[in-house]
């Protein structure tokens, strides 16, 4: 999808501008893109025809798609999965393992996790086609810059009650943190600003707290689904209810990997299995608690030699091992694709 959410005036997607784009640039590998945008000017069913129609004259090698929703006919999958070899990554599996991703499984040559949990659940039910992978940085967007750090602490992320308290209670501690992003003070930032932030930082923050199951948002999960762009009504309810009662667990996401690309002290909120990217307080500083956060921020503050040290450790095991081009390299080899990084 190349627009955020099927929005034309949107922001490009995520996945458009890590994974499109760095497959795109990667030397002896060739991409030709059909994004979903497409379904609101043809039609679901007409979309699924043109893309079998452009796998079956292309004959490509793999068939690489980051889903969403229902975009993807299952009857059009299991004709691709014929034709070459297929995968998905899926997003999110923490929760929506229970009422998606596990659905959608059998129609893939191999599936792409980054939920540790997920990858318990999955040879569960009987699904052995699974790659363990993790988000990453795309380096063409992410790079230290020289400058002044005359921050302390930041923050940089979308206004969120939990993560508002979180950063009210290192304020009661005596600690400031300066949040960017949409809902704070200081209001959305650039890109580019972004990146300034992040190496003006003593101290960045990966603030990763949970929404509350009360929250009338999280609620809606249980009965409402995305259908492309629309919420519908969802009878799955007991998978709803599964996926619902899951949607708590801390995950990792692509922050970290992005801060430590720009060469930044990160200090982020501990999930499962991150400590096996990134060494802890060797290469990256991991909190628990509140307590623990306002602990670990005044220790670092005040420690500028480690805080150095470990920011730059970071910053080199990123760049050798955690770039998306780095993920798709290991997803060739993981299908038997020759490709030389």
């Amino acid at each position: 999808m190349a627009r955020d959410r099927y929005s034309p005036q949107g922001r490009e997607s995520f996945e458009f501008v890590n994974f499109y784009s760095t497959l795109k640039e990667m030397s002896g590998v060739e991409v030709i893109e059909h994004p979903f945008d497409r379904i609101l000017e043809v039609g679901r069913k007409k979309f699924n025809q043109e893309l079998l129609d452009l796998v079956s004259k292309e004959k490509p090698d793999l068939f690489f798609v980051f889903m969403y929703t229902d975009e993807l006919d299952p009857g059009v999958l299991g004709e691709i999965k014929t034709k070459t070899k297929s995968i998905a990554w899926f997003a999110d599996d923490y929760w929506r393992f229970w009422n998606y991703s596990r659905h959608w499984a059998p129609f893939f040559s191999r599936v792409v996790t980054t939920s540790p949990q997920a990858l318990e659940w999955y040879e569960k039910y009987g699904h052995k086609n699974i790659i363990k992978s993790e988000w990453a940085c795309n380096t063409k967007l992410y790079q230290p810059v020289l400058i002044k750090q005359d921050i302390d602490v930041s923050f940089v992320g979308q206004y969120k009650p939990p993560r508002a308290k979180i950063i009210n209670q290192l304020k009661k501690s005596g600690i400031q943190v300066e949040a960017f992003g949409s809902g704070w003070p200081n209001g959305k930032i650039s890109h580019e600003k972004m990146i300034e932030i992040f190496s003006r930082s003593r101290i960045n923050l990966n603030l990763n707290p949970r929404p509350s199951l009360l929250s009338l948002r999280v609620l809606a999960r249980i009965f409402l689904k995305k259908s492309i762009n629309q919420l519908k009504f969802d009878p799955h309810l007991l998978n709803n209810l599964k996926a619902y009662w899951h949607f708590q667990i801390p995950h990792t996401h692509a922050r970290p990997f992005e801060l430590s690309g720009c060469g930044s002290f990160v200090l982020s909120g501990y999930s499962k299995g991150i400590e096996n990217y990134y060494k802890e307080n060797e290469e990256m500083v991991f909190y628990r608690s509140s307590a623990d956060l306002a602990s670990k921020i005044k220790y670092y503050l005040a420690n500028e030699s480690e805080r150095s040290s470990i920011a730059r450790a970071g910053y080199e095991r990123t760049i050798k091992e955690h770039t998306y081009e780095k993920r798709f390299h290991d997803l060739f080899q993981a299908l038997g694709l020759e490709y030389n990084i």
